[in-house]
């Protein structure tokens, strides 16, 4: 008689690198916890923890990895923990992140856990019209269409730029509530109802 393999929650890493949407993490951390039975894991790279803190994302998710240090390969190194999740969203995918995939390079833990995974990768692009507009990022993106990747559009954004005193927009990231449906689309078990839907009181 076969023994049943145990069911685990859903594994789900979120690779964050180092760009101004990044501060916007927390909102689609919390969204994700709150609707979403999973087991939810950061890596943060080097450049991401120059916008964000380590020890406040650590608020909103169940595991936090950062920096490069070598002592922390032992439980932290790209093969563990690609082995240990079931999907990876890069939210965002900055430019040079998404050209360092698309050609193979692992500079940093990131970039190599993305390289040595066997399961769904979520690109979401960011940065601003006139450089995903550029000959050399559009062909990154084909490449990785082309290797498998899925690459999530971004959203356009305008605001004022003080600098530049003037409107100024860029490719952003969607809502925290169409990540949460991606989500629910690759683990529909996995949902957790609203309290209002479960008769709780308010």
């Amino acid at each position: 008689m076969e023994t049943p393999v145990k069911k685990h929650k859903p594994r789900i890493l979120i690779g964050v690198t180092g760009s101004l949407d990044s501060t916007l993490l927390p909102n689609y951390l919390r969204i994700i916890k709150d609707h979403l039975d999973c087991e939810l894991s950061v890596l943060m790279t080097p450049n991401a923890t120059n916008f964000l803190k380590p020890e406040s994302i650590a608020l909103y998710v169940d595991r936090v990895i950062s920096g490069e240090r070598p002592q922390d390969w032992p439980t932290d190194k790209p093969g563990r923990l690609a082995a240990e999740h079931d999907l990876l969203l890069v939210l965002p995918a900055t430019a040079n992140t998404l050209a360092a995939v698309a050609n193979g390079f692992s500079g940093n833990r990131l970039t190599t856990v993305i390289l040595a995974a066997t399961f769904p990768v979520l690109l979401f692009p960011v940065m601003g019209g006139p450089m995903l507009a550029k000959p050399a990022v559009q062909r990154n993106l084909a490449q990785l269409r082309e290797d498998g990747y899925i690459i999530i559009e971004p959203v356009w954004r305008d605001h004022f730029d003080p600098l530049l005193e003037r409107m100024h927009g860029h490719h952003s990231l969607p809502s925290p509530e169409q990540v949460l449906a991606l989500l629910r689309e690759r683990f529909p078990a996995s949902g957790i109802q609203r309290l209002a839907l479960t008769g709780a009181a308010a």
